[in-house]
């Protein structure tokens, strides 16, 4: 699989682990803010209303003051974002398959491989059609996910779940320790990277060479951060066991 097929693969994962966070977040939301509704107004609730005043009429409450009485709308901001992201996902799904339609996604779609975009989650439809889009297609897409991560997981509190590489040594630039699994969504989608290094408080990252590289990543390409498949590197390096970092 080509190098933008599994950075974008990647990014697709991990956005789809922090959408479903997101949706956790937004639906025990929604149940906090029904079981405030639940609850007496502050009217009801004050120590004036029931007293009998020496006049004779009384100070409860009427149904019209009820009805009227203070309760401001909460929002439900979870909601908002959870909709924010699924509306960029929905849109990208559309590109693919409107803008970009390789004959083999064509063909697929006619097999019943995949149904039409929009009848499932469109993040679902578009991890499965990203195997068959065209390489720069993937890059493309890429850029959008790694958008909609860069604010999601923030508002989330999570980063993108990743697991040390013990004892590999990166490929590319010969380093060791520095080999990360990437392990948002089924184990069969996870991928390793190369973390760089840090030199003067900026981040080098280990990029591709293109063909005269030494990295042994299937469809090397100049210039894009090494990945692989995670079996391609566990068989490369067997015996090495990840360790869990974050």
């Amino acid at each position: 699989m080509h190098p933008h097929h599994l950075h974008a693969l990647a990014a697709a994962w991990s956005l789809h682990d922090a959408r479903q966070t997101l949706d956790d977040l937004a639906r025990d939301e929604a149940a906090q803010i029904a079981a405030e509704r639940l609850e007496a107004p502050s009217l009801l609730r004050s120590t004036v209303y029931g007293g009998r005043p020496g006049s004779g009429s009384h100070s409860d409450p009427t149904p019209r003051m009820i009805a009227v009485a203070d309760r401001p709308e909460r929002r439900n901001r979870w909601a908002e974002m959870a909709e924010r992201c699924t509306t960029k996902v929905t849109w990208l799904a559309r590109q693919l398959r409107t803008i970009d339609a390789p004959p083999v996604l064509d063909r697929m779609l006619t097999e019943g491989v995949l149904g039409p975009e929009g009848e499932d989650d469109p993040l679902d439809w578009l991890i499965v059609a990203l195997r068959y889009a065209l390489p720069g297609t993937a890059a493309a897409v890429l850029r959008h996910l790694l958008a909609e991560e860069a604010w999601v997981r923030p508002a989330i509190g999570q980063r993108r779940p990743t697991q040390l590489l013990i004892g590999a040594t990166c490929p590319g630039c010969d380093r060791r320790e520095v080999l990360t699994v990437q392990t948002a969504g089924p184990k069969t989608a996870w991928t390793v990277v190369c973390v760089g290094r840090w030199e003067d408080n900026q981040h080098n990252p280990c990029l591709c060479l293109g063909a005269e590289c030494g990295c042994g990543m299937p469809g090397a390409v100049e210039g894009v951060a090494h990945i692989w498949r995670r079996d391609h590197v566990l068989r490369a390096v067997a015996g090495a066991a990840p360790t869990q970092t974050n």
